[in-house]
């Protein structure tokens, strides 16, 4: 039985996907600027208490070296974690991200795969078992079914740019001995 996958689905509930992908996109900002902003308030919090120093304008800010330390130290950590909760949750509620789960599966065990690889496992085997799996002639086969609709509908850019890809990946294929791909 063939599994057909429907990227565009027609009963998408487009107002709540865009309010993910809204969220995402805001969410995503936060862990990109999160550290420039902390760097920003620590350097004005630690300008202000040299200047206090000199003036003596507000007592709230007479910190010694080692409370400044920690509370910069205290301040970075705290950037690490929201900026690692931000895109955590972006991931997760990513709509884009698994618009393919078949896909998105595949991908999984090749990167555990790689990750098994990095932690000694037996790259023969791992080779073998890619070789075997024949995912680099479907990938092959994929990419070109896709550049002849993107040109069959006269999207001829993205006809262009998968039929690159998918000259690529055949040649990729060919070296892991699938002389079949033509």
């Amino acid at each position: 039985m063939t599994a057909i996958q429907h990227l565009n689905a027609a009963g998408d509930h487009g107002r709540s996907r865009q309010a993910l992908r809204r969220s995402t996109r805001a969410l995503r900002l936060v862990g990109d600027h999160v550290g420039r902003v902390t760097v920003v308030a620590l350097a004005v919090t630690v300008l202000a208490g040299m200047v206090n120093d000199i003036v003596e304008f507000a007592p709230v800010l007479n910190l010694t070296s080692g409370v400044e330390i920690l509370l910069i130290l205290a301040g970075w950590g705290a950037a690490r974690v929201i900026e690692e909760i931000a895109y955590d949750v972006a991931d997760r509620i990513d709509p884009d991200l698994r618009d393919g789960d078949d896909l998105w599966d595949a991908t999984q065990v090749l990167q555990a795969n790689a990750a098994a690889l990095a932690e000694g496992a037996n790259y023969d085997h791992v080779r073998r078992s890619l070789q075997a799996s024949q995912v680099l002639p479907a990938l092959h086969g994929l990419t070109e079914q896709l550049r002849d609709d993107y040109a069959k509908n006269d999207e001829m850019q993205e006809a262009s740019a998968l039929s690159d890809t998918a000259a690529l990946i055949r040649a990729a294929a060919q070296s892991f001995g699938h002389h079949d791909c033509h």
